[in-house]
């Protein structure tokens, strides 16, 4: 056995392919150990096949087939031939390629299309406008209402980091990708102030913004995932008439503690021993939001609070937990 074999670990280590591909070449016949140990199976090569392994590697790292591979190891002279086809037909699919990414990018600055009822798209405003944030340097974007068209839903989203509110209108004829825009608070208004049709359209996109006739700039910044907000683990809930919620809050007590056990409900003053309590302020106005005889509240394991109609259960307030006690 000569004195400069290496061992496949080595070859692949001085440029050539991965071992598991020098195994392959073995098997196919492309590039064969120069000793396989009879005892071990160990595959040795020479140092001269270094060179070899170098070529196989770069022309596999651009895509040449194996068949092409063999004929450029078996017919040198005809390689520039082989390799000028290669980069032709690279060439041409590099032509397809730009054409389909063209069209791709075409179809993602699609406007979302949908005809919505005036009177749904007032209450969805009027059930959000509570948790419109101020305007905020980090997340410009909760100055505005995010307007989310996921195909059969438009979503209208507020949240002013402490509380978030969620409310849907049925949606018709909707057309286009799925698109979330940033609506600037002032073309709502707008929209709420009227006159409008009984039956509109709206119209979502980058640059493109209409709700039922109103016309506007959608706010270019980002809107934070209301979907993961929204998401949790372990929760409980419980269904209450929205009367009793409000006279159970009913007091000068900025922060209420709320309990769900047993199917029940509890509101109380903060006391010695409570963890978590809520804003009096924030629960009431989802109360409000609510527009519901019967509530659920529901507690996750992040103690955060939702509060929505029993009967629409994706129209929701939910409520980040105030901290009493260190």
């Amino acid at each position: 056995m000569p004195d400069d074999l290496l061992s496949i670990g080595a070859l692949a280590r001085a440029g050539g392919p991965p071992v598991s591909a020098l195994r392959f070449y073995d098997a196919a016949g492309v590039l064969r150990p120069a000793h396989v140990d009879p005892a071990t199976g160990y595959r040795w090569y020479t140092s001269a096949q270094v060179h070899t392994a170098r070529l196989i590697a770069s022309l596999r790292q651009a895509g040449l087939p194996v068949s092409d591979l063999v004929a450029v190891l078996e017919a040198p002279h005809e390689a520039h031939a082989v390799l000028a086809r290669h980069r032709r037909r690279l060439e041409d699919d590099l032509v397809t390629a730009r054409a389909h990414l063209d069209a791709a990018a075409e179809i993602l600055t699609q406007s979302g299309r949908c005809s919505v009822v005036a009177t749904e798209v007032v209450a969805a405003v009027a059930a959000v406008r509570h948790a419109v944030g101020d305007d905020d340097p980090q997340w410009p974007g909760l100055a505005g209402v995010l307007l989310h068209l996921d195909g059969t839903t438009l979503r209208l989203v507020a949240c002013d980091r402490s509380r978030l509110a969620v409310a849907t209108v049925p949606v018709r004829q909707v057309s286009g990708p799925p698109v979330r825009v940033v609506a600037p608070l002032t073309l709502l208004d707008q929209v709420v102030a009227g006159p409008l049709p009984d039956v509109g359209p709206v119209v979502l996109g980058a640059g493109d913004l209409e709700i039922l006739g109103r016309r506007g700039e959608p706010l270019d910044a980002a809107y934070p995932d209301y979907d993961r907000l929204l998401r949790s683990g372990t929760s409980r809930t419980v269904t209450v008439a929205s009367q009793d919620l409000v006279d159970g809050v009913d007091g000068e007590d900025d922060v209420v503690v709320v309990r769900l056990d047993q199917g029940r409900v509890g509101l109380a003053p903060p006391a010695a021993g409570d963890t978590f309590g809520y804003s009096r302020e924030f629960l009431l106005d989802a109360v409000r939001a609510a527009r519901a005889e019967r509530l659920a509240l529901t507690l996750d394991d992040r103690s955060s609070l939702a509060v929505a109609p029993a009967d629409r259960p994706d129209d929701v307030g939910l409520m980040m937990p105030i901290r009493l006690h260190p």
